[in-house]
């Protein structure tokens, strides 16, 4: 029969567990209620992606390749949020060295690959 606690030790400094348990005193609930949040928070993550289902029985490079395909569809995401943020603060009086700056390219690369040209 399974059960239906799991038991599990965490390999973290002691600096960090003190933060984490103070993280869930915070919220009113136990260190074991806490780190069952962040469990299930992600297996649901991993289940909404591409690599949740990729069969074992695949090679290895299958593998690999369904992984990667998944990373440049989130890297894809990203840029689009990145793209968003970008034209934001320029429209609230930012300038595109700035959001150079924060992306660590030059204003003129960050300006080619946000700015929304007219259609």
């Amino acid at each position: 029969m399974a059960r239906s606690d799991q038991l599990a030790r965490v390999g973290v400094s002691p600096d960090t567990w003190t933060a984490f348990r103070q993280a869930a005193l915070a919220q009113g609930i136990s260190v074991a209620a806490y780190l069952g949040r962040l469990v299930e928070a992600e297996v649901a993550r991993r289940q909404d992606n591409a690599i949740a289902g990729v069969s074992l029985e695949l090679n290895q490079a299958d593998q690999a390749l369904v992984a990667l395909a998944e990373v440049r569809a989130s890297i894809d995401e990203l840029d689009g949020v990145a793209g968003r943020l970008a034209r934001s603060a320029t429209a609230h009086g930012g300038s595109w060295k700035d959001v150079g700056s924060s992306l660590r390219v030059s204003a003129e690369q960050a300006r080619s690959a946000y700015h929304r040209r007219p259609e």
